[in-house]
């Protein structure tokens, strides 16, 4: 469990506990710590050579962002979410992403269409708040990013997909491409499609395990 962890203070300046909060975080993300592992304060507290007061809160936000479960006098435990909470949330994600490209394109300027030019397309996360940013919905963008965590968290299996992760890149290609143009129907469109696709290599990858 989190055999990784190193925390030297005098090399970050940020609070201890957004320290042990960002490790923890992106040891979830990538599958490091799995679905159903438990997150015990204490042993990670000795761990990491600190009280566990940062560690206490550092599980506290991850439970708020739904990322790992707090269960009284166990610690916390890494979410696993059903396949019906995965699809909820991809159905979320499509609305929340059609607003996002409908608002962009409507509101782009000459100027912006350079900054959707350098979005890396294979960066979903820095995409979302490109898009979002031309389309001036700080609060979206923050809904975003917390949605396509968890299913980053959850639902990783469907990039895995031979040819999957070369298939979205190309999705994100024409989705900005459409926004660029400021036609909002058809990125609509091609979310639409991008989000049923993942969908569909979701569900085949558990089809097949």
């Amino acid at each position: 469990m989190a055999e990784n962890l190193t925390i030297r203070a005098e090399e970050d300046f940020s609070p201890i506990e957004l320290r042990v909060y960002q490790i923890l975080r992106e040891q979830i993300l990538s599958g490091e710590l799995k679905a159903g592992e438990r997150l015990v304060e204490r042993e990670l507290a000795d761990k990491l050579h600190i009280s566990r007061t940062p560690v206490r809160e550092a599980l506290r936000k991850l439970d708020s962002e739904g990322l790992i479960r707090i269960i009284p006098r166990k610690g916390g435990i890494v979410a696993d979410l059903s396949q019906d909470d995965i699809i909820d949330m991809f159905e979320i994600l499509e609305s929340l992403e059609t607003l996002a490209v409908r608002q962009a394109a409507a509101r782009i300027t000459p100027e912006q269409r350079k900054l959707l030019e350098d979005v890396d397309e294979t960066d979903v996360a820095s995409m979302i708040r490109a898009i979002c940013q031309v389309a001036r919905n700080r609060r979206l963008d923050e809904m975003l990013r917390g949605l396509l965590d968890l299913i980053r968290a959850s639902a990783r299996i469907g990039r895995e997909r031979p040819g999957r992760a070369f298939e979205a890149t190309q999705e994100h290609r024409a989705i900005l491409e459409a926004v660029k143009q400021g036609d909002g129907e058809r990125a609509v469109q091609l979310v639409r499609e991008h989000i049923r696709r993942s969908v569909e290599a979701y569900q085949s990858q558990l089809r097949s395990r």
